[in-house]
C-alpha cells in the first residue's frame, strides 16, 4: 500500500503537485482545514476559490482514492463557530463545498490511524467512546469540542481528536499497537515522526510507504 498524506490545506497549493500523481498512489489522504487561511500566506478569496475550483473538483473526480478528514476550522462552516480565521460572508459557500467532499472523523489503514489532530485514549475514555464509535459520530457531539489546557481549554483534560495538540503526545497514553499520523498543529519547518505518532502539518505532501513516512518528492 502506498499512500499520499496531505496535512492542513488552509488554502495553500502545496498539495496540488503531489496529487497530479495520483496514478501512483493507491491512496491519497487529507488531514482536514481546507479553508480559513492564514492572512500572511494566503487571501481569503484565494483559499475559498481554490477550494472550490481545485481541490473540490480533485476530490470528486477521484472518490475512488481521496479520503478527507474533517477539521477544527471545517466545523466553522458544519457546525458553528469552532476556530478562528472564519470566512463569515461566504459561510454558506463553503459549507456547500465541504459537503461534497465527504469529510469523515477518521480513517484506518492496517496499523494505522488517521485524524485531524490524533486521538487519545484519554479523551476517549472519559467520554466513553471508542474508535468504531469515532466512525460513526456525528461533527457536531459535543466531545469534539474538548480543548485540553494546551490550546487554552479549562475543562478537558484531554483534546479531542479534530482540537489535540501535539504535546498532549509526549505526555500522555497512546492507543497501543496502532500508528497514528496526524496534523493540526502547525510546525516551523519538519515534521515530527516518533515511533508510534507522527504530526506532518509542516505545508508539505508525504508519502507512507513500507511502514515509512518521507517527504513526497517529485
Amino acid at each position: 500500500m502506498k499512500l499520499l498524506i496531505i496535512p492542513d490545506v488552509h488554502g495553500r497549493d502545496f498539495w496540488i503537485e503531489p496529487c497530479s500523481h495520483i496514478d501512483e498512489f493507491d491512496k491519497v489522504i487529507f488531514l482536514g482545514d481546507y479553508h480559513d487561511p492564514y492572512s500572511y500566506e494566503v487571501s481569503q478569496d484565494t483559499s475559498r476559490h481554490r477550494l472550490r475550483d481545485e481541490l473540490l473538483p480533485f476530490v470528486q473526480e477521484h472518490q475512488d482514492k481521496v479520503i478527507c478528514l474533517f477539521g477544527n476550522h471545517d466545523g466553522n462552516y458544519l457546525v458553528g463557530d469552532m476556530a478562528d480565521r472564519v470566512d463569515y460572508w461566504n459561510k454558506a459557500k463553503i459549507k456547500e463545498y465541504l459537503q461534497k467532499m465527504n469529510l469523515k472523523l477518521i480513517h484506518r489503514e492496517g496499523k494505522y490511524l488517521f485524524s485531524h489532530s490524533g486521538v487519545l485514549p484519554k479523551w476517549l475514555d472519559s467520554n466513553n467512546l471508542t474508535l468504531e464509535d469515532l466512525e460513526i459520530l456525528s461533527f457536531d457531539h459535543q466531545a469534539l469540542m474538548q480543548v485540553s489546557p494546551y490550546r487554552g481549554g479549562w475543562f478537558s483534560e484531554a483534546g479531542s481528536c479534530i482540537w489535540g495538540d501535539v504535546r498532549e503526545y509526549a505526555t500522555k497514553e497512546h492507543i497501543p499497537d496502532i500508528y497514528q499520523i496526524f496534523g493540526h498543529t502547525q510546525l516551523q519547518k519538519d515534521a515530527i515522526i516518533e515511533k508510534d505518532w507522527a504530526c506532518l502539518d509542516c505545508r508539505k505532501a508525504f508519502v507512507l510507504e513500507n511502514d515509512t513516512i518521507k517527504e513526497w518528492r517529485q
